[in-house]
């Protein structure tokens, strides 16, 4: 492809126009950057690159943002139909692991009840490979749009006509406390009551930070953590290690016996927790996925 638009016009290339799209999508040079996982100074030479190509202006800045001028809304237009037809190849791609085998690739936000329903089609389906992708909400939510990932599972995933949505449990976030701590596991505190204690917090883009931020403004409350962490799995550690208390999806691990789990009745609003990819994303191993996570959720 690469030479096909070489071969066409001069200076053409995948990096730029995915330069290109990443700033008309985000509106800044660094923005771009984070999402490319460049420098600020590698796109805004690729976007130089391509104003001498085209001997045009390709951005304007309009209040603060960067905005595609007309030829630089042609020239996106151009580079999402070749990024969709790249990113439909990695996904074919994708399908398969090194030796040929089926290949699914699932993303997590918490490791249950997403690891219940990789156990159950792994018993069911031995042969199949599984490529497993955690993060944040908003991470794997992104994943799932650009097809990084065949099937996510959440808590409060949007209700959007692009998703086909499966609910398989509902949760609620709770308070967890180090054994050490002297809290009994199943009390209950109030928001208030946790102020005294140290905090660890999860970082932006997180469904479980999202949920206590809003609660805590509602209490009118606004304490500082000792710690952020930007993995749920962080901020399990570190409430094991006795850094402080921490919150997560009451169904957010199977492990029962290394924290104290807290009810707060200023967290108790229920959220379902979904499997979901893509409404155009059918193939068999997606179908095997949806279909376990139906099993799991009826034994809930």
């Amino acid at each position: 492809m690469k030479q096909m638009l070489a071969n066409t016009v001069p200076g053409l290339t995948i990096s730029r126009l995915r330069a290109l799209t990443a700033v008309a999508d985000e509106g800044s040079y660094a923005a771009a950057a984070r999402r490319l996982g460049l420098s600020h100074t590698a796109v805004a030479q690729q976007i130089r690159d391509l104003e001498q190509v085209f001997g045009q202006t390709i951005f304007d800045r309009a209040n603060g943002r960067m905005r595609p001028s007309p030829m630089g809304r042609e020239l996106c237009e151009i580079g999402e139909r070749i990024l969709d037809a790249e990113r439909e190849a990695a996904r074919i791609v994708g399908r398969r692991d090194a030796s040929g085998r089926a290949n699914l690739r699932v993303g997590l936000g918490n490791s249950m009840p997403g690891m219940a329903i990789i156990a159950a089609v792994c018993q069911a389906h031995p042969s199949l490979a599984i490529t497993l992708h955690s993060g944040s909400h908003r991470a794997i939510l992104a994943a799932v749009q650009r097809r990084e990932v065949d099937v996510g599972v959440l808590p409060d995933v949007p209700h959007d006509p692009r998703f086909r949505r499966q609910p398989v449990l509902h949760q609620d976030v709770v308070a967890i406390a180090s054994v050490q701590s002297g809290l009994t596991d199943g009390s209950q505190m109030r928001l208030a009551d946790l102020m005294g204690w140290p905090l660890i917090f999860r970082s932006r883009g997180s469904s479980t930070q999202r949920v206590v931020d809003a609660a805590l403004a509602r209490s009118g409350l606004a304490p500082m953590p000792r710690l952020v962490a930007d993995t749920r799995d962080a901020v399990f550690e570190a409430v094991v290690a006795g850094v402080g208390i921490g919150f997560m999806w009451r169904h957010g691990t199977a492990s029962t016996d290394l924290v104290r789990r807290l009810s707060v009745p200023e967290l108790s609003k229920r959220v379902e927790e979904t499997v979901f990819s893509l409404t155009d994303e059918r193939n068999p191993t997606t179908e095997l996925f949806f279909l376990a996570a139906a099993q799991v959720g009826a034994g809930v």
